[in-house]
């Protein structure tokens, strides 16, 4: 994988520390957050290789795992999100365990290889997010926190507090955003959309204020997009009121992170709220 950013501490105790993981088809980040002086202490991007086939991610995966050092240390809690867009929210009413796999597979297709269907329960929303993961990254990341816990990053970003103002909160990656839309302080909609061109995103985010009927709707955007960018630019046609994501309030940063634009790393800072 392609290291996009690494922010490492010199020195820390890894047994007062958390460490929060994101993976993702994008690749993997994590960061890691001192519990006791309720401080962010470091953080990595990497990149998975897009040109490569999908079936070497677990792979790379381990690579990284071996590489960085300080993945293997002893943490006091592990919390692991997964950002793959097969997931289905079902109602407390309508769920059957026992159809987990066959509701996925009827929404996302046969799985072609070995999956791992996991369920996350949301019980402000009253409902369940049943999702797979590909085995072969899952056993990965077992092998690697066998003690971690996990979530997908819908069920993350479902147990956010709502707020009254309609808004579009929009994650950027490398090819795919992650839209969570909130009407009446209430969660309408959270879906992953692959792009390819800057215009494939505003005809998303276009798209989703029309079907619900929203007008001049205020975008909170994070990830690594920058304000002078194509695709900034395309989204500001139509779109006047953007504010970039900040970081968690309540919290300490180092300095070394504290550099760089917030809503670059807010949405990975946002696991803590994992458990």
């Amino acid at each position: 994988m392609r290291t996009v950013f690494e922010i490492l501490p010199s020195s820390f105790n890894p047994e007062a520390c958390k460490l929060l993981c994101e993976v993702s088809n994008e690749g993997f980040s994590f960061c890691i957050k001192d519990e006791e002086r309720n401080s962010f202490l470091g953080l990595g991007i990497y990149h998975f290789d897009k040109n490569k086939p999908p079936v070497g991610f677990p792979i790379a995966l381990q690579i990284i795992f071996h590489q960085k050092e300080i993945l293997s240390k002893q943490f006091k809690k592990v919390c692991v999100v997964y950002s793959f867009r097969e997931s289905v929210l079902i109602p407390f009413s309508l769920y059957d365990r026992q159809k987990d796999s066959t509701l996925v597979n009827m929404m996302f297709g046969d799985a072609h290889s070995n999956q791992t269907i996991l369920t996350d329960v949301i019980t402000d929303e009253g409902v369940y997010n049943t999702y797979r993961v590909s085995t072969a990254i899952s056993e990965v990341i077992q092998n690697q926190f066998p003690d971690a816990s996990n979530m997908h990053q819908y069920s993350l970003l479902m147990k956010k507090q709502g707020v009254e103002t309609d808004h579009l909160s929009v994650i950027f990656y490398a090819q795919k955003v992650i839209v969570c839309l909130i009407k009446n302080g209430k969660h309408q909609l959270v879906n992953t959309f692959n792009y390819q061109s800057p215009e494939d995103v505003s005809y998303v985010l276009l798209n989703i204020c029309n079907q619900f009927k929203i007008e001049n709707a205020r975008l909170i955007i994070s990830g690594l997009i920058e304000e002078n960018s194509p695709l900034y630019k395309e989204i500001y046609k139509y779109f006047n009121e953007i504010e970039f994501a900040t970081l968690p309030e309540g919290n300490l940063y180092s300095k070394e992170i504290t550099k760089f634009p917030s809503h670059y790393f807010s949405y990975i800072f946002a696991i803590d709220q994992c458990e």
